[in-house]
Protein backbone atom coordinates (compact mmCIF):
# COMPACT_ATOMS: atom_id res chain seq x y z
CA UNK A 1 0.00 0.00 0.00
CA UNK A 2 1.51 3.57 -0.93
CA UNK A 3 1.84 6.03 1.55
CA UNK A 4 3.84 9.36 3.06
CA UNK A 5 6.42 8.61 5.03
CA UNK A 6 6.88 12.02 6.63
CA UNK A 7 6.67 15.65 5.06
CA UNK A 8 8.65 18.80 5.78
CA UNK A 9 8.18 21.89 4.91
CA UNK A 10 11.00 23.88 1.79
CA UNK A 11 9.35 27.40 2.73
CA UNK A 12 6.79 29.54 4.43
CA UNK A 13 7.45 33.00 3.98
CA UNK A 14 3.77 34.85 3.62
CA UNK A 15 4.49 34.96 -0.19
CA UNK A 16 3.26 32.25 -2.86
CA UNK A 17 5.53 29.96 -3.22
CA UNK A 18 4.74 27.61 -6.56
CA UNK A 19 5.40 25.20 -9.25
CA UNK A 20 7.96 23.17 -7.72
CA UNK A 21 10.33 20.76 -9.55
CA UNK A 22 13.33 18.49 -7.37
CA UNK A 23 16.55 17.04 -8.27
CA UNK A 24 19.21 15.02 -6.95
CA UNK A 25 22.60 16.31 -7.87
CA UNK A 26 26.38 16.28 -6.22
CA UNK A 27 24.71 14.70 -3.34
CA UNK A 28 22.20 16.97 -2.10
CA UNK A 29 18.15 17.33 -2.92
CA UNK A 30 17.95 20.53 -4.90
CA UNK A 31 14.26 22.11 -5.32
CA UNK A 32 13.14 25.24 -7.63
CA UNK A 33 10.18 27.12 -7.91
CA UNK A 34 8.44 30.43 -8.12
CA UNK A 35 8.28 33.14 -5.64
CA UNK A 36 6.12 36.23 -6.30
CA UNK A 37 3.28 38.21 -4.11
CA UNK A 38 0.03 36.31 -6.05
CA UNK A 39 -0.12 33.31 -8.17
CA UNK A 40 0.18 35.73 -11.22
CA UNK A 41 2.60 38.57 -10.28
CA UNK A 42 4.91 40.43 -12.30
CA UNK A 43 7.68 40.18 -9.02
CA UNK A 44 8.21 36.49 -9.30
CA UNK A 45 11.74 34.81 -9.26
CA UNK A 46 12.89 31.60 -10.03
CA UNK A 47 14.41 30.14 -6.68
CA UNK A 48 16.79 27.37 -5.49
CA UNK A 49 16.74 25.78 -2.30
CA UNK A 50 18.96 22.76 -1.39
CA UNK A 51 19.35 20.40 1.54
CA UNK A 52 21.86 17.97 2.51
CA UNK A 53 19.65 15.74 4.97
CA UNK A 54 15.73 15.93 3.81
CA UNK A 55 14.89 17.95 6.93
CA UNK A 56 16.04 21.32 6.30
CA UNK A 57 16.57 23.44 3.22
CA UNK A 58 18.25 26.86 2.96
CA UNK A 59 17.71 29.33 -0.08
CA UNK A 60 20.91 29.36 -2.22
CA UNK A 61 20.02 31.55 -5.44
CA UNK A 62 17.25 33.67 -6.82
CA UNK A 63 17.14 34.83 -10.42
CA UNK A 64 15.08 37.37 -12.29
CA UNK A 65 14.64 38.63 -15.88
CA UNK A 66 12.08 41.40 -16.57
CA UNK A 67 8.42 39.70 -16.60
CA UNK A 68 6.44 37.38 -14.12
CA UNK A 69 8.95 34.30 -14.17
CA UNK A 70 7.37 30.62 -14.05
CA UNK A 71 7.54 26.89 -13.54
CA UNK A 72 11.74 26.91 -12.75
CA UNK A 73 12.93 23.21 -13.90
CA UNK A 74 16.41 21.76 -12.87
CA UNK A 75 18.15 19.35 -15.07
CA UNK A 76 21.61 17.81 -14.25
CA UNK A 77 23.79 17.56 -17.14
CA UNK A 78 26.36 15.77 -15.12
CA UNK A 79 28.44 15.74 -12.18
CA UNK A 80 29.60 19.41 -12.38
CA UNK A 81 26.96 21.00 -14.37
CA UNK A 82 23.42 21.74 -13.93
CA UNK A 83 20.99 23.59 -16.23
CA UNK A 84 17.61 25.87 -14.91
CA UNK A 85 15.30 26.64 -18.05
CA UNK A 86 12.10 28.92 -16.86
CA UNK A 87 9.40 31.28 -18.99
CA UNK A 88 8.77 34.72 -18.08
CA UNK A 89 5.45 36.52 -19.07
CA UNK A 90 7.36 38.85 -20.45
CA UNK A 91 4.52 41.85 -20.05
CA UNK A 92 2.40 39.46 -17.70
CA UNK A 93 0.48 36.77 -18.37
CA UNK A 94 -2.88 38.51 -20.01
CA UNK A 95 -0.89 39.79 -22.96
CA UNK A 96 0.74 36.41 -23.84
CA UNK A 97 4.50 37.37 -24.50
CA UNK A 98 6.47 34.99 -23.67
CA UNK A 99 10.43 34.65 -23.07
CA UNK A 100 11.74 31.00 -22.69
CA UNK A 101 15.01 31.45 -20.90
CA UNK A 102 17.89 29.06 -19.70
CA UNK A 103 20.87 29.38 -17.03
CA UNK A 104 23.40 27.19 -15.62
CA UNK A 105 25.61 26.34 -12.41
CA UNK A 106 28.41 24.19 -11.25
CA UNK A 107 27.92 24.70 -7.84
CA UNK A 108 24.08 25.18 -7.71
CA UNK A 109 24.57 28.41 -5.68
CA UNK A 110 26.43 30.16 -8.38
CA UNK A 111 24.10 30.65 -12.09
CA UNK A 112 25.13 32.38 -14.81
CA UNK A 113 22.58 34.98 -16.36
CA UNK A 114 20.22 33.06 -18.01
CA UNK A 115 19.79 32.85 -21.81
CA UNK A 116 16.62 33.98 -23.52
CA UNK A 117 16.18 30.80 -26.25
CA UNK A 118 13.55 29.59 -28.42
CA UNK A 119 10.93 31.85 -30.62
CA UNK A 120 8.67 33.98 -28.39
CA UNK A 121 5.45 32.32 -27.15
CA UNK A 122 7.49 28.68 -26.68
CA UNK A 123 7.22 27.19 -23.74
CA UNK A 124 9.78 24.40 -22.29
CA UNK A 125 7.63 22.88 -19.96
CA UNK A 126 10.51 19.62 -19.65
CA UNK A 127 13.35 18.36 -21.05
CA UNK A 128 13.87 14.22 -20.75
CA UNK A 129 17.32 12.67 -21.84
CA UNK A 130 17.15 9.73 -24.56
CA UNK A 131 19.92 7.92 -26.97
CA UNK A 132 21.94 10.83 -26.17
CA UNK A 133 20.16 13.60 -27.18
CA UNK A 134 17.73 15.98 -24.90
CA UNK A 135 14.15 15.83 -25.87
CA UNK A 136 11.68 18.94 -25.21
CA UNK A 137 7.86 18.91 -24.80
CA UNK A 138 7.05 22.76 -25.71
CA UNK A 139 4.00 24.56 -25.01
CA UNK A 140 3.21 26.74 -28.33
CA UNK A 141 1.23 29.45 -27.43
CA UNK A 142 1.87 31.10 -30.91
CA UNK A 143 -1.34 30.75 -32.31
CA UNK A 144 -4.49 33.51 -31.54
CA UNK A 145 -5.16 32.83 -27.95
CA UNK A 146 -8.40 34.65 -28.29
CA UNK A 147 -9.83 31.94 -30.94
CA UNK A 148 -9.72 29.34 -27.95
CA UNK A 149 -7.09 27.21 -26.84
CA UNK A 150 -4.15 29.21 -26.84
CA UNK A 151 -1.64 25.97 -26.02
CA UNK A 152 -0.35 22.91 -28.10
CA UNK A 153 2.21 20.81 -27.69
CA UNK A 154 5.52 20.24 -29.69
CA UNK A 155 8.16 17.66 -29.20
CA UNK A 156 11.28 19.04 -29.82
CA UNK A 157 15.08 17.75 -30.09
CA UNK A 158 18.53 19.32 -29.21
CA UNK A 159 22.34 18.44 -28.62
CA UNK A 160 23.12 21.37 -26.38
CA UNK A 161 19.44 22.39 -24.53
CA UNK A 162 20.17 25.98 -26.26
CA UNK A 163 18.89 25.16 -29.98
CA UNK A 164 15.98 23.30 -31.14
CA UNK A 165 14.40 21.62 -33.41
CA UNK A 166 10.41 20.85 -33.39
CA UNK A 167 9.97 17.15 -35.18
CA UNK A 168 6.24 16.87 -34.12
CA UNK A 169 3.26 18.53 -32.98
CA UNK A 170 1.32 16.19 -30.39
CA UNK A 171 -2.85 16.06 -30.22
CA UNK A 172 -3.39 18.96 -32.07
CA UNK A 173 -7.29 18.34 -31.63
CA UNK A 174 -7.45 18.69 -28.05
CA UNK A 175 -4.53 21.30 -27.11
CA UNK A 176 -2.59 19.69 -25.22
CA UNK A 177 0.63 21.45 -23.00
CA UNK A 178 1.87 20.47 -19.07
CA UNK A 179 3.23 16.84 -19.95
CA UNK A 180 5.94 14.56 -19.40
CA UNK A 181 7.41 11.55 -21.06
CA UNK A 182 8.99 8.44 -20.82
CA UNK A 183 10.71 5.56 -22.69
CA UNK A 184 10.34 2.24 -22.86
CA UNK A 185 13.23 -0.40 -23.29
CA UNK A 186 11.76 -1.19 -26.66
CA UNK A 187 11.65 2.60 -27.80
CA UNK A 188 8.32 3.36 -27.52
CA UNK A 189 7.71 6.52 -25.99
CA UNK A 190 4.81 7.64 -23.73
CA UNK A 191 3.38 11.10 -22.29
CA UNK A 192 0.56 12.10 -20.53
CA UNK A 193 -0.56 15.82 -21.04
CA UNK A 194 -2.90 18.49 -19.55
CA UNK A 195 -5.30 19.08 -22.20
CA UNK A 196 -6.69 23.34 -23.07
CA UNK A 197 -9.64 21.90 -24.59
CA UNK A 198 -11.19 19.24 -21.70
CA UNK A 199 -9.92 21.22 -18.69
CA UNK A 200 -10.90 18.15 -16.32
CA UNK A 201 -9.31 15.60 -18.69
CA UNK A 202 -5.51 14.83 -19.47
CA UNK A 203 -4.34 12.75 -22.79
CA UNK A 204 -1.69 9.68 -23.22
CA UNK A 205 -0.06 9.74 -26.46
CA UNK A 206 2.56 7.07 -27.43
CA UNK A 207 4.65 6.64 -30.11
CA UNK A 208 7.47 4.72 -31.81
CA UNK A 209 11.04 5.63 -33.23
CA UNK A 210 11.48 8.73 -35.17
CA UNK A 211 8.11 9.58 -32.87
CA UNK A 212 6.46 11.80 -35.68
CA UNK A 213 3.30 9.75 -35.37
CA UNK A 214 1.31 9.98 -32.10
CA UNK A 215 -1.95 8.14 -31.12
CA UNK A 216 -3.39 9.91 -28.70
CA UNK A 217 -6.25 9.01 -26.23
CA UNK A 218 -8.51 10.57 -23.61
CA UNK A 219 -7.88 10.12 -19.97
CA UNK A 220 -10.29 9.71 -17.49
CA UNK A 221 -8.65 11.55 -14.76
CA UNK A 222 -7.42 15.55 -14.70
CA UNK A 223 -3.55 15.52 -14.29
CA UNK A 224 -1.96 18.67 -14.64
CA UNK A 225 1.65 19.17 -14.31
CA UNK A 226 2.42 15.74 -14.63
CA UNK A 227 6.08 14.34 -13.69
CA UNK A 228 7.04 10.37 -14.12
CA UNK A 229 8.88 8.33 -11.91
CA UNK A 230 10.26 4.65 -13.14
CA UNK A 231 10.15 2.89 -10.16
CA UNK A 232 10.68 -1.39 -9.65
CA UNK A 233 9.48 -2.16 -13.57
CA UNK A 234 6.02 0.62 -12.85
CA UNK A 235 5.62 3.86 -14.26
CA UNK A 236 4.37 6.37 -11.99
CA UNK A 237 2.84 9.54 -12.64
CA UNK A 238 1.94 12.55 -10.34
CA UNK A 239 0.17 15.82 -10.66
CA UNK A 240 -2.91 17.85 -9.80
CA UNK A 241 -6.04 15.74 -9.80
CA UNK A 242 -9.78 16.14 -8.31
CA UNK A 243 -9.68 13.91 -5.22
CA UNK A 244 -12.35 11.65 -6.36
CA UNK A 245 -9.88 11.03 -9.27
CA UNK A 246 -7.82 9.36 -7.11
CA UNK A 247 -9.72 7.22 -4.50
CA UNK A 248 -10.70 10.29 -2.17
CA UNK A 249 -14.39 11.34 -2.69
CA UNK A 250 -14.76 12.35 0.86
CA UNK A 251 -11.69 14.82 0.95
CA UNK A 252 -13.01 17.94 3.06
CA UNK A 253 -12.15 20.59 0.23
CA UNK A 254 -13.56 21.08 -3.30
CA UNK A 255 -11.29 21.84 -6.08
CA UNK A 256 -8.13 20.66 -7.28
CA UNK A 257 -5.47 18.82 -4.71
CA UNK A 258 -2.23 16.32 -5.95
CA UNK A 259 -2.31 12.47 -7.02
CA UNK A 260 -0.23 10.08 -7.84
CA UNK A 261 -1.04 7.08 -10.26
CA UNK A 262 0.14 3.52 -11.75
CA UNK A 263 0.16 3.83 -15.86
CA UNK A 264 -1.04 1.97 -18.17
CA UNK A 265 -0.97 2.06 -21.96
CA UNK A 266 -3.92 4.75 -22.22
CA UNK A 267 -4.80 4.27 -18.95
CA UNK A 268 -4.33 5.49 -14.86
CA UNK A 269 -4.75 3.42 -11.83
CA UNK A 270 -5.03 5.31 -8.50
CA UNK A 271 -2.55 4.95 -6.19
CA UNK A 272 -2.33 7.52 -3.72
CA UNK A 273 -3.51 10.78 -2.79
CA UNK A 274 -1.52 13.68 -1.43
CA UNK A 275 -3.42 15.75 0.69
CA UNK A 276 -3.12 19.18 -0.67
CA UNK A 277 -5.89 21.98 -1.73
CA UNK A 278 -6.71 25.59 -2.59
CA UNK A 279 -4.11 26.91 -5.98
CA UNK A 280 -1.69 24.03 -5.78
CA UNK A 281 0.42 20.62 -7.13
CA UNK A 282 2.86 20.72 -9.65
CA UNK A 283 5.17 18.59 -8.19
CA UNK A 284 8.93 17.18 -9.03
CA UNK A 285 9.31 13.52 -8.55
CA UNK A 286 12.42 11.21 -8.42
CA UNK A 287 13.92 8.18 -6.59
CA UNK A 288 17.33 8.92 -5.08
CA UNK A 289 20.33 6.40 -4.90
CA UNK A 290 18.84 5.00 -1.58
CA UNK A 291 15.99 3.66 -3.46
CA UNK A 292 13.79 6.67 -1.27
CA UNK A 293 10.70 8.62 -3.01
CA UNK A 294 10.95 11.98 -3.06
CA UNK A 295 7.80 14.16 -3.95
CA UNK A 296 8.46 18.19 -3.66
CA UNK A 297 4.98 20.04 -4.35
CA UNK A 298 2.81 23.08 -3.41
CA UNK A 299 -0.27 23.86 -1.49
CA UNK A 300 -2.79 26.61 0.61
CA UNK A 301 -4.18 24.27 2.69
CA UNK A 302 -2.11 25.54 5.99
CA UNK A 303 -3.92 29.05 4.84
CA UNK A 304 -7.55 27.07 4.28
CA UNK A 305 -7.91 25.02 7.46
CA UNK A 306 -6.47 28.10 9.69
CA UNK A 307 -3.67 26.77 10.93
CA UNK A 308 -1.12 29.83 9.64
CA UNK A 309 -3.18 33.58 9.30
CA UNK A 310 -2.50 35.86 6.64
CA UNK A 311 -3.37 39.76 5.77
CA UNK A 312 -6.92 39.72 4.58
CA UNK A 313 -5.19 42.53 2.35
CA UNK A 314 -3.02 40.50 0.72
CA UNK A 315 -3.31 37.55 -1.68
CA UNK A 316 -3.36 34.10 -0.22
CA UNK A 317 0.31 32.60 0.13
CA UNK A 318 1.23 29.40 -0.65
CA UNK A 319 4.14 26.97 0.99
CA UNK A 320 6.43 24.69 -0.40
CA UNK A 321 6.68 20.63 1.04
CA UNK A 322 8.83 18.13 0.53
CA UNK A 323 7.68 15.02 1.13
CA UNK A 324 8.89 10.75 1.28
CA UNK A 325 6.57 8.20 -0.54
CA UNK A 326 6.55 4.51 0.18
CA UNK A 327 5.30 2.45 -2.96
Amino acid sequence: MATIERQVTVVRDGMHNAFTDLQYWQGCYWVGYRKGTAHVSMDADAVIAVSSDRLRFREVARLHVPGDNRDPKLFPIGDDRMAMHFPSWTRGAGQRDLQQYITFTTNGSDWDAPIPILDPKLWLWRVREHGGRYYGLIQNLQGDWRDGAPHQLDLAVSDDLMAWKTIARIGDEVGLNESDIFWHEDGEAWIVARSAVKPQRSFFCSAGAPYTDWTVSELEPMVHAPVFLHHEGELYVAGRCLPPTVGNPVFPWPGASLGLWRVRKAALEPVLHIPASGDCSYPGLLKDPEGRICLTYYSQHAYIMGIVGYPEATAMPADVYFAELAL
